[in-house]
């Protein structure tokens, strides 16, 4: 056969084969698909490695520093650090109680340094690079107002706590009543106590913040106590109410509803004490002696370190060895109040003759020096050169309210008052109002 032919034959036969192969399943109604080719995919940047957030608290007598380096933080991170933060604040006053935390990647390489000065300000220190990058972030605080109420059953702290902070609640009661309520030893099973105070929490944060939110309290997150706006203690042995009237220069005081103020000139005592160990007393049989002698002072039995405060605003007329007292602070406050502090284990830092001390400012620390069976603090009170009891003299109070706020004051009684007043007085109250 003629090779024309043969590639004719051929040529036919393959049109056919292909014709023959595309009629294969031509009955289906299922379009074809082709089998996907597959091609490498887009190369992203890798996601960052998760973050590691250390918190901390800077405790009383440390330093940003110390922190820190404890922290593992080199010489010069902490250089850094420091640096950039002193453009922000104040170093020297960082208040205790501070909050820092240190973020890290996984692979241990440090990322952000944040440091929450108050409950609404938060600082964030990029320490890496030529130029380290500084954020002040103000955290929005949202504040509603809360009453809560108790009886006693073994003390006020125990009263407050299920409610949110109760260690600050107790310290802030106290504070406010300290002058007229000695909330270690008069609280009776049975005694009342009611507070209205304001209730901070986080608010929803910056959408712009850096990616790191985890150095950052979530929304609703609670941000602490705020402060006390009413408070009544009604007991057995002692009875006090307070409003909080705030004067036009933004500080303010506690009062009465009467608009007597319940900051008093002298302390109801100067230290926190387990028991009055020995009273005032005319005719006393000395526990050393046996001589039955006056006891011209209050004796408080506490831990030997125990802090002792100045019971009011004076100058020290003395510090040193006193016979019997032992180691004594004699403090005077005006022309016509003198106190005394005696059987001390040693004096606070720059207290000597002639200091000027504040109330509440501590002045030395509880000890046995001198004639003493114990650790205990001796406290006397002189008015107008005679001992007096100073668990029961008049205290004359200080800072009169301004006639310019007492519309504040009556404006506070009308609004927290009714809250104040026992369930039975609350509801004859309501059933009265139009």
């Amino acid at each position: 056969m003629p090779t024309k032919t043969i590639l004719a034959v051929a040529g036919v036969i393959i049109v056919l084969l292909v014709v023959l192969l595309a009629g294969v399943g031509g009955d289906s109604d299922q379009a074809h698909v082709p089998t996907p080719v597959a091609t490498p995919a887009t190369a992203g940047p890798p996601p960052p490695p998760p973050l590691a957030i250390e918190r901390y608290t800077l405790r009383r007598g440390s330093t940003l520093d110390r922190l820190l380096q404890d922290a593992g933080l080199d010489t010069d991170l902490r250089l850094t650090v420091l640096d950039s933060l002193n453009q922000a604040l104040d170093l020297r006053r960082m208040p205790e109680g501070a909050g820092v935390s240190i973020s890290r990647r996984t692979d241990g390489e440090l990322v952000a340094v944040a440091v929450r000065t108050s409950v609404d300000r938060f600082i964030r220190i990029l320490p890496s690079g030529d130029a380290p990058g500084i954020r002040e972030v103000e955290i929005p605080v949202d504040v509603e107002t809360r009453s809560d109420s108790g009886t006693v059953e073994q003390s006020v702290s125990q009263t407050f706590a299920d409610l949110p902070d109760p260690v600050g609640l107790t310290a802030s009661f106290a504070d406010i009543f300290q002058w007229d309520i000695d909330l270690l030893v008069e609280p009776r099973q049975g005694d009342q106590v009611r507070i209205v105070y304001e209730f901070r929490s986080y608010g929803d944060l910056p959408s712009d913040l850096p990616p790191f939110r985890g150095e950052l309290p979530g929304s609703g997150a609670p941000a602490g106590i705020g402060r006390i706006l009413a408070a009544s203690y009604q007991g057995e042995q002692a009875k006090s109410t307070a409003y909080w009237v705030e004067s036009d220069e933004g500080d303010g005081n506690y009062f009465d509803e009467n608009g007597v103020p319940l900051r008093k000139t002298f302390l109801k005592s100067p230290l926190n004490y387990r028991r009055i160990s020995s009273r005032f007393s005319r005719a006393r049989q000395n526990p050393v002696t046996r001589n039955v002698v006056p006891h011209h002072g209050v004796d408080f039995a506490a831990p030997s370190g125990t802090p002792v405060v100045a019971a009011a605003d004076g100058r020290v007329v003395s510090a040193g060895w006193s016979g019997a007292l032992g180691k004594m602070v004699k403090i005077r406050h005006g022309s016509e109040y003198v106190t005394l502090y005696g059987h001390l284990k040693g004096y606070a830092k720059g207290i000597r003759s002639g200091v000027q001390v504040r109330q509440n400012q501590v002045i030395g620390y509880v000890g046995a020096t001198g004639r003493a069976t114990g650790p205990h603090l001796h406290y006397t009170m002189i008015v107008s050169g005679r001992p007096v009891n100073p668990l029961s003299f008049r205290n004359p109070p200080v800072e009169p309210l301004p006639e310019g706020d007492r519309p504040k004051l009556e404006a506070a009684v009308r609004k927290h008052g009714p809250t104040l007043q026992p369930p039975a007085v609350q509801a004859a109250t309501v059933s009265m109002l139009p």
